[in-house]
């Protein structure tokens, strides 16, 4: 008996010594704003904490924020897609396909880019956020998105065409992770992560947030984080700022703008910043008794692991945050409101009105995927 104990012990304790491995994993997000950058974080410092050697590909916004948060990870360089918004949002939807060829372009270049890498490196495990050309048979990848089912604004055609047309790329992976709940009564990203049909492979891995899980203290100042593309996050810039002249509100302003090198001179109740890492923003939020920000998901995910209040300003024509927006509202965790309407200072009132509850949402699920893959 005790020698077919200690042959089952060992059997039990193989699966343990492959996830001690070290592995040498290519970790590449999307330059579509600094959401899926910041999103893979929590993914980052695990596998650096566990010992793996960690490879990451981004242009050089993407470089330049993550320099910041791992300066002995190892970078190299990977054309972004550089998508223009419209300054006017009657045009965007055309702006965007005027863009299409652009985008596949992108996504044919980076493919071959990845099948060039190959050639002279060799990594275990490939982790792609939005990028849908970085797919290879040569060895297992993971993708991550929230975005099963685009909203187009289109109608029901144009958004089972776009979802299709990304399943055939999401299919070539080895595996999809799901930033969000599993649930579908209780979950974050509605109909965009939660369509009728799922792709092959996938995993819902509960929420992803650069932010500890810290006490959500009442703060005193109002917390304004920039974030997207350009024009529209200047546009916002100049508009939030207009407001807030009269106010007396003590404002932390950061721009989002990690490769500025000059700072905004401070105004009597206005600090800037042009950026701010997660030690930064993580103190800056705590401090904070308002949030203001753009609907963008990986936002939304660091204001519901702190707990926080919050003003939510979609886009104006991204039809993303258009929809994430109606869909917190509708589950009353953000006062949410237009750019084009929006008053700061009511927003601020119904924000202070409003009581956050303390939802218990999973920020560790990513952790289980990973020791899932051996890793």
């Amino acid at each position: 008996m005790g020698e077919i104990y200690e042959h089952i012990k060992k059997k039990v304790a193989k699966p343990h010594l492959i996830i001690k491995n070290k592995k040498s994993i290519l970790i590449a997000p999307l330059d579509w704003g600094l959401g899926h950058a910041t999103r893979c974080i929590p993914i980052i410092q695990y596998l650096q904490k566990n010992g793996h050697d960690l490879t990451i590909a981004g242009n050089h916004a993407t470089q330049t924020m993550l320099k910041k948060e791992f300066p002995t990870a190892e970078f190299i360089f990977i054309k972004g897609y550089n998508i223009k918004y419209p300054t006017n949002v009657g045009s965007f939807n055309r702006k965007i396909l005027q863009q299409i060829p652009k985008i596949w372009w992108a996504i044919v270049r980076e493919h071959f880019w990845l099948r060039d890498q190959l050639k002279k490196r060799s990594w275990d495990l490939l982790i792609s956020d939005n990028r849908y050309g970085l797919h290879t048979k040569k060895i297992p990848s993971v993708f991550i998105t929230h975005q099963l089912r685009v909203q187009t604004g289109s109608g029901k055609l144009a958004d089972d065409l776009i979802q299709s047309i990304l399943y055939r790329k999401i299919n070539k992976f080895t595996h999809c992770w799901i930033p969000d709940e599993a649930s579908n009564r209780i979950n974050i990203a509605g109909l965009l992560s939660h369509p009728i049909k799922k792709p092959n492979r996938y995993k819902y891995i509960g929420l992803l947030s650069r932010l500890n899980n810290i006490s959500s203290n009442e703060g005193s100042s109002i917390l304004i984080v920039l974030s997207g593309p350009e024009p529209q996050r200047t546009i916002l810039e100049n508009i939030l700022l207009q407001q807030l002249s009269d106010t007396q509100e003590k404002i932390i302003f950061v721009r989002g703008l990690p490769l500025a090198s000059k700072e905004m001179t401070p105004q009597k109740n206005i600090q800037f910043k042009n950026y701010m890492d997660s030690v930064e923003l993580e103190k800056a939020m705590e401090e904070a008794e308002i949030v203001v920000c753009r609907a963008g998901y990986s936002s939304i995910m660091d204001l519901l692991k702190l707990n926080k209040r919050a003003i939510i300003i979609p886009t104006p024509g991204q039809t993303e945050q258009e929809y994430l927006a109606t869909h917190l509202n509708q589950l009353k965790l953000f006062v949410v409101q237009s750019q084009k309407s929006i008053s700061l200072i009511d927003a601020f009132d119904l924000s202070r009105n409003s009581c956050p509850e303390n939802n218990s949402f999973n920020f560790e699920g990513y952790k289980k995927a990973l020791e899932d893959l051996g890793i």
